[in-house]
């Protein structure tokens, strides 16, 4: 679209005409996910003296203040932190506040910040970008209305916005709904502000994307705009991974030495592929024999622990006291042959998800 307001929220001075210059919109679509948007092309003073106030509309008062107050009771937020990004003139942030919850805000807008602090809210200035942290964070829940929309990098906004929360921290995220604006050949929706687009199937994949569960997603205001409810569950710890490498090499020797000092022979049955990867990190010092049920495997050696393949019936040859099962997808369907086929009464452990010992009725000592 060429020849459009550079300015569409706000009028011109007497002193600006002379300079005003119009501009091209150019839309584009990705050919994989159908995602709409503009090239970022604003002055970077451009949300300095952004103005717009929903709060002069009657319609948009009863509209925020019911939703706030809907978000607040439904993920039980009273009392806790809720995040604002782009909280504007604080209306939406006063109503979280009168909801119950503890409302903070951020907002770039020097005028739009100057009335939200008038009505006696927290509210900090500035953009939520490249891993900004917050001194009231972490929080327990966030909105970000009509701005995800305003973005240029929605991918760094919105892992910056995770970046503040707290684990299983709750999100709102409203934009308006594009298509509404395609479905009424709304080309004057398409503005310089604007550079992001987001229909329910593209707001879902760029919030999923970024790590949020997306657990409700509708039309609201008339299907103006799209409401999505999201859930941030907070990085996975993996260290337990590592520790059960450390502490798997620990439960076989101690098993290992206590049986030895008994007098048992003790083996290992499981030479498939997580078998193989458990012998790789344990000291076989002590182990007398490896066996597996697969005739295919006997004869053959594992890789990096080269131990050689033998048959079931070498635990009753060899005189095994006690067998340590590393197949954990069958490990009970092995200890049930050890005792019923094979008629094992010796130790039995299942090393694949903890290192249970089992008692002669199978049953976890």
């Amino acid at each position: 679209m060429k020849g459009m307001p550079r300015w569409n929220h706000r009028l011109l001075k007497t002193s600006e005409l002379a300079i005003d210059r119009p501009v091209d919109i150019e839309v584009h679509r990705c050919i994989s996910c159908g995602f709409l948007c503009t090239a970022m092309n604003l002055a970077d003073d451009y949300y300095d003296e952004y103005l717009n106030v929903p709060s002069l509309s009657a319609q948009a008062c009863e509209f925020q203040a019911a939703q706030a107050h809907e978000f607040v009771a439904r993920f039980g937020l009273s009392g806790r932190k809720v995040l604002e990004i782009g909280c504007g003139d604080g209306f939406f942030l006063h109503a979280l506040t009168e909801a119950g919850a503890l409302a903070y805000g951020v907002e770039p807008s020097v005028g739009q910040r100057q009335v939200a602090a008038s009505r006696g809210l927290a509210v900090e200035g500035g953009v939520l970008s490249q891993g900004r942290r917050l001194a009231a964070g972490p929080f327990d829940a966030f909105v970000t209305r009509q701005v995800l929309e305003h973005v240029d990098d929605v991918r760094d906004f919105l892992l910056t916005v995770r970046a503040n929360l707290a684990p299983r921290a709750a999100g709102l995220v409203e934009v308006p709904n594009l298509d509404t604006l395609v479905s009424g050949k709304r080309f004057f929706d398409f503005i310089p502000e604007h550079v992001n687009y987001f229909s329910p199937r593209t707001l879902r994949l760029a919030l999923e994307l970024a790590g949020f569960e997306v657990i409700g997603l509708d039309l609201v205001d008339n299907g103006e705009s799209l409401r999505a409810l999201v859930r941030w569950h907070g990085v996975t710890d993996y260290s337990d991974l590592a520790d059960r490498v450390t502490s798997l090499r620990a439960d076989v020797s101690k098993f290992v030495a206590d049986c030895r000092a008994l007098g048992k022979r003790v083996a290992i049955w499981g030479a498939g592929g997580k078998g193989i990867s458990m012998l790789a990190v344990i000291d076989l010092e002590g182990i007398e024999v490896l066996v597996d049920g697969d005739p295919g495997k006997r004869g053959n050696f594992t890789p990096t622990s080269h131990l050689r393949v033998e048959s079931p019936s070498e635990l009753v040859e060899r005189g095994i006291g006690a067998v340590i099962i590393m197949a954990p997808a069958y490990e009970r369907e092995i200890a049930t042959r050890l005792r019923d086929e094979l008629r094992f009464d010796g130790d039995i452990v299942l090393a694949g998800r903890a290192f249970e010992r089992l008692g002669p009725t199978g049953n976890s000592k």
